[in-house]
């Protein structure tokens, strides 16, 4: 509408800086659109933008306020309660972000970003009862959300439920084949249940759904090892290292399986590489018994004295 020009050719100017990455600019331009009239619905737009541009310049606090000037103007608005939970959730304030999701869920109980991030919330705090009621819901209002399949098959693996696991990861990966992490899950669900076979099979098809995971390739490391065919543990750290040259585990994984062929110079080779590109591994191989029969040879000696923290 003509009588929204002036307000609506800041939002223009303002939209252009944020996506060229001109935060502060972006942030300038939006505060003139408010300076003009417009409808109560692209006012509450305009504060949402503010409120995204203060947390992108880690300015929480800032973008809490930002949200609270929404509620304080236009009433009970999901997202800016949604927007107030997950500024607190950032901060590591539990309360408060559980408080606020649950605000915005009582205005709209299908919301779905509030229903997954307060499941997650949950998750992460250990809440295990929680999270699984919340994803749960998330999955009754959406159905075809396979994150949430794929988080709650993750907790139920989590807590040895294998089944279970396996269940709800099929699902999601029956939603979107092509969600590496459900495959990759689905692997370590059936390794739980001494399922070799479709472990294997379920840890290739998530590295053919994405090379640069390198839990995938350690996964595969391990189980290989486990079966004692250090040759395909070899082969497959190889394939990861040539995939992620900046993996320190991976690195350090293919350090042991050397140590286990009797390569000596190509296993501390790799510890040193390992300890370059993070320092902490020296303090682990302390206590690994791999490393238990070479505890006084020169070269580890050298390079764990050079990393020990």
């Amino acid at each position: 509408m003509e009588k929204f020009r002036r307000s609506n050719n800041y939002i223009n100017i303002a939209n252009s800086f944020y996506i060229n990455k001109d935060l502060e600019k972006a942030l300038k331009y939006y505060f003139k659109a408010l300076n003009f009239e417009n409808s109560q619905d692209e006012y509450i737009n305009i504060y949402l933008n503010i409120a995204q541009i203060y947390f992108e310049l880690d300015k929480k606090y800032k973008a809490i306020e930002t949200y609270e000037i929404i509620l304080e103007k236009f009433g009970k608005i999901k997202e800016a309660y949604y927007g107030i939970a997950v500024m607190y959730d950032y901060l590591d304030k539990f309360t408060e972000a559980e408080k606020y999701y649950l605000e915005s869920l009582k205005i709209d109980s299908t919301f779905r970003d509030a229903l997954f991030f307060l499941a997650d919330l949950y998750d992460r705090k250990g809440k295990v009862e929680e999270a699984v009621l919340y994803y749960k819901k998330t999955i009754e209002k959406h159905p075809e959300d396979y994150m949430a399949y794929n988080n709650l098959g993750s907790i139920f693996e989590q807590n040895s439920r294998y089944k279970d696991a396996i269940e709800f990861l099929k699902k999601s990966i029956e939603i979107n084949p092509n969600y590496y992490l459900s495959v990759f899950n689905l692997g370590i669900a059936y390794k739980g249940l001494n399922d070799y076979n479709n472990a294997e099979k379920y840890y290739l098809t998530a590295l053919e759904l994405n090379l640069q995971e390198s839990n995938i390739y350690l996964n595969l490391s391990a189980l290989y090892i486990e079966n004692e065919e250090y040759e395909k543990s070899y082969n497959i750290l190889n394939k990861g290292i040539e995939n992620i040259p900046t993996s320190a585990n991976l690195f350090y994984n293919r350090s042991c399986v050397n140590l286990k062929f009797k390569k000596v110079d190509e296993a501390m080779d790799d510890l040193e590489i390992s300890c370059e590109l993070n320092p902490r591994i020296a303090d682990y191989s302390l206590i690994d018994q791999d490393f238990d029969s070479y505890r006084k040879d020169k070269r580890y000696l050298d390079i764990i004295n050079r990393y020990l923290k």
